[in-house]
């Protein structure tokens, strides 16, 4: 009897290990592999083609400077990777029969298929990182169907693709890993859905308003320059180009336009001598005495968008952690000599994204999309890698 009631009590126990041991590990399996690919942080890079720019005969430098959002030490989308970005957002063009990349109106003249070599060459040498790009936007000069040869150039490289943006609603990070597996190693998922209206299945947020710099002139009355500023902000507006439009969707016309103006009035404002009388109302430098108001608007912004998190109707959203550049902010930047790139890094933006997200500030987090990359990019993407840690223990 006693040997019965022993054996009764060791198979007790041994099965109440074994679903003890089972419960543990279902929790270690509890893994950034579970997230939703909703809930699940990376970093995206703005208008990722933009980084080959360079000035040249055809296109000006101060057309680069507000068109360029990335900067590419080495000329290559691996450098965007190295920087810490895991998505892309992508616009390709077709020109003169090739696909190469557009920022609004203007062509990038870098192949896609070599960005394409590009990005599967770094999945390769980095087999445990997943890299996503979103390809949208797509254009032609009429020279070829930019749609078809997109899906040539992924197809000859054996690239797998989304074309539904159904199909990854619901998917987890370890599903879309296991669907942008490559032969020979590396995780790369190509987005190129067809039908699709939004940013290629992402949720942009997007907010024009949200700029480095505003404002007509604040002073009034006996300041020299004090009109400066309204002087080229009425010649554009006269000139038929609206102030809130995006300057990278302003044609050469336009552009024209705006350039004339700013050449007309500069000296009136003292430009060219150093004093940038009456040309701001407010700036995002960090070194300004205004810019608290930039910097709450895109604070409060990212709080409205951290807040909603997703709404489920597509598989990601963004938090677009940059300055927008409407004419009239492209106008006043410009007589500052600044640009985007400049914009980003004198703003000290992507540093203070990092510490809202250190803080605990945001509660969700999608894609944060950022220009300049390669300024604090590494340190973001390891906040990231946190909050991802952490929202995968609460699960």
């Amino acid at each position: 009897k006693v040997k019965l009631q022993t054996m009764k009590w060791t198979m007790r126990n041994f099965a109440f290990l074994a679903l003890l041991a089972l419960g543990n590990l279902s929790f270690a399996a509890s893994s950034v592999d579970d997230l939703r690919l909703d809930s699940y942080s990376m970093i995206m890079a703005h208008d990722a083609a933009s980084g080959y720019l360079n000035p040249t005969g055809l296109i000006k430098k101060e057309v680069v400077d507000w068109t360029k959002t990335q900067v590419m030490p080495n000329f290559s989308a691996a450098d965007l990777l190295d920087c810490g970005a895991r998505s892309f957002d992508w616009r390709p063009y077709v020109k003169d029969g090739k696909v190469v990349g557009h920022h609004g109106d203007i062509t990038v003249d870098h192949a896609f298929e070599d960005s394409l070599d590009e990005v599967v060459a770094w999945c390769k040498a980095n087999p445990e990182e997943m890299v996503i790009m979103h390809i949208w936007d797509c254009g032609s000069d009429g020279s070829g169907d930019c749609t078809e040869l997109i899906k040539s150039a992924l197809d000859e490289r054996k690239l797998p693709f989304v074309d539904n943006c159904d199909s990854l609603l619901n998917v987890t990070v370890g599903e879309a890993k296991s669907m942008g597996a490559m032969e020979g190693g590396g995780i790369f998922l190509p987005i190129f859905p067809t039908g699709d209206d939004g940013q290629g299945c992402s949720t942009a947020n997007y907010d024009e308003s949200i700029a480095c710099w505003g404002g007509r002139n604040p002073f009034a009355g006996g300041v020299e320059g004090e009109d400066s500023l309204d002087l080229i902000l009425d010649c554009v507006e006269e000139g038929g180009v609206g102030l809130d439009v995006l300057y990278k969707n302003l044609n050469e016309a336009q552009r024209d336009v705006v350039e004339g103006c700013k050449e007309k009035y500069e000296e009136v404002a003292g430009v060219n001598g150093g004093q940038l009388k009456g040309l701001v109302t407010y700036s995002c430098w960090d070194d300004s005495s205004t810019k608290d108001t930039p910097i709450n608007q895109m604070t409060a912004y990212m709080d409205k968008v951290s807040k909603a998190g997703s709404d489920g109707s597509t598989p990601f959203y963004q938090i677009q952690a940059l300055w927008e550049e409407s004419t009239a902010s492209v106008i006043i930047g410009e007589l500052h000599g600044s640009s985007l790139v400049n914009d980003e890094a004198k703003s000290k933006l992507n540093a203070l994204t990092t510490s809202y997200v250190d803080s605990g500030r945001f509660h969700n987090i999608g894609y944060i999309e950022v220009n300049n990359v390669c300024d604090g990019g590494n340190e973001l993407k390891r906040s990231l890698d946190a909050f991802n840690e952490m929202n995968a223990k609460n699960l």
